[in-house]
Order: structure tokens, then C-alpha cells, then sequence
């Protein structure tokens, strides 16, 4: 008796796993949106992967020989916002595939209403819906979007209300703001342009120096070598460069980029 217990537990142990290993389960809420599930087949026979289709723990009434299904949710009686459990059984040599997973999630609720520049020289902008990270403020400039830096969502001007100091340069200015919502979407604002009345256009002193690169105001400003790497960037008057060695540079500055040669 024990030897014949014994056997029917190794025979049955493996039957779990193997169940275990062909199942897929979805969870989420339906949105008015049907899943699409492709369906490939295996063998001369023309054995199709899926077994069966829960959902809630009923099976659909799907067709399963067909390379490719839609599980209708309203064909179910499942209404609006309710939440779905999917259990998706295949066979183990194959495994179907669920096209569009993301529709059992919620859409983003988050949006801009408004996002402009002052006049004070602040960018300000305002939303609406869940806010799930940090704002990042870029701006277009050296042919490149840059970023300025970040505003936490907790730091509202007043509800629902943002603002960005920047400090502007000479000629036309770009910006845009962006929100990373809760699926890992990248929201960005619509473009935001701005040219201050007061900003002097900046220039280099000289472009063959020694120790220093020189400007004829503040500005923030990249260096680069010749063959376009990056070696620093900050914002002054002035450019340090004694460590570098002699040769060509380039040099990004208020809204333009010129080449010096360090001597």
C-alpha cells in the first residue's frame, strides 16, 4: 500500500507543475476594450496552443482553433470599470501571445491646460489629473533639447499651478515640460516660446586663449573636444581650461557655438 501511495505521488506531482507552467494570468479592470490573442499551432495535426479561456473563472465561448481571437468582455455581461481576472490555459509546447495586455489598465488622467512664459522670465503652467513624478523643464538650444532641471509635484504655486525661473539668453528660446504618467508615458507640454527684450547678445573675447575662455557676459555654456566629446559645462564669465591640452574646442554658449584654439 505504501509502495503504490508512494508511486501515485511521483506521478501526480509533475502533472501540478506542468499545469502551473501553462497558464497565463492577466488582472486588471475593463475599459470598453476586447483583448487580442494570437493563437499559433503546433505539430502535422495542426494542435492549437490555447485550451481554454477564463474570465472571473467562466470560460468564454471563443473559438480556440484559429490562429488569432478576441475575448469580448460585453459578449460576457462584464460592465464598465469592473475588475477582470484572465487565466489564459495553453498547451506546453507553445505559448499563445496577448497583443494589447495594457487595455485591462487605466488611461492616464493627466494633462496641461496651460504652459507659457511670462513675463517676469518664469515658466508656468498648469494640469490636471494624477501626477506620478517629478516635472522635467527643457530647453532647445545648441540644436539639442537640455534640461534646466526638475520641479517636484509638491511644489505648486497654488492647486494645480507650476512655475520655472530661468535665466534667458539672446534670441528666440524653446522650452517644453514633461510628466512621466503612471504606465511610464513620457506627457509633454506644447511647445513654449519666449525672446526676452532685455538679454545682451554674448561673445567670446578672443577664440585663441591660454588659460582661460572669456566671455563678454554670464552665460551658461558646454565645452566639447574637437571630435565632439563632452568635457564640461556650468555657467560664469569665464571658462578655466589650464588642464587641457593644446589643440581645437568647441564651445557652446548663450545661443550660438564657436570653436577656440588653446595655444
Amino acid at each position: 500500500m505504501n509502495k503504490l501511495f508512494s508511486i501515485l505521488c511521483i506521478l501526480f506531482l509533475p502533472t501540478l507543475a506542468v499545469n502551473a507552467q501553462d497558464t497565463i494570468v492577466l488582472q486588471g479592470h475593463y475599459f470598453g476594450k476586447n483583448l487580442y490573442v494570437l493563437n499559433p499551432s503546433i505539430g502535422k495535426d495542426t494542435v492549437y496552443c490555447l485550451k481554454k479561456i477564463l474570465v472571473n473563472n467562466q470560460p468564454t465561448k471563443d473559438e480556440l482553433r484559429s490562429n488569432s481571437l478576441e475575448i469580448d468582455f460585453s459578449q460576457l455581461g462584464i460592465q464598465n470599470g469592473a475588475d477582470v481576472k484572465i487565466k489564459i490555459i495553453h498547451e506546453t509546447a507553445c505559448t499563445p501571445k496577448v497583443i494589447n495586455p495594457e487595455v485591462l489598465q487605466p488611461q492616464s488622467t493627466f494633462a496641461f491646460i496651460i504652459a507659457k512664459a511670462d513675463k517676469t522670465g518664469k515658466l508656468v503652467w498648469q494640469v490636471k489629473g494624477d501626477l506620478f513624478s517629478a516635472f522635467t523643464v527643457e530647453q532647445f538650444r545648441w540644436k539639442k533639447w537640455i534640461t534646466l532641471g526638475e520641479v517636484d509635484i509638491t511644489d505648486t504655486v497654488k492647486k494645480n499651478f507650476y512655475a520655472f525661473e530661468f535665466k534667458p539668453h539672446f534670441g528666440p528660446m524653446q522650452f517644453r515640460i514633461s510628466h512621466t504618467d503612471e504606465k511610464g508615458n513620457i506627457v509633454y507640454s506644447k511647445l513654449i516660446k519666449y525672446r526676452s527684450a532685455t538679454a545682451k547678445e554674448i561673445f567670446l573675447t578672443t577664440t585663441k586663449v591660454t588659460n582661460d575662455v572669456t566671455f563678454t557676459g554670464e552665460t551658461a555654456y558646454e565645452v566639447f573636444d574637437e571630435k565632439g566629446n563632452y568635457i564640461q559645462d556650468g555657467y560664469g564669465i569665464s571658462i578655466n581650461i589650464t588642464d587641457l591640452a593644446k589643440g581645437k574646442y568647441w564651445i557652446n554658449y548663450d545661443n550660438k557655438t564657436e570653436m577656440v584654439t588653446k595655444k
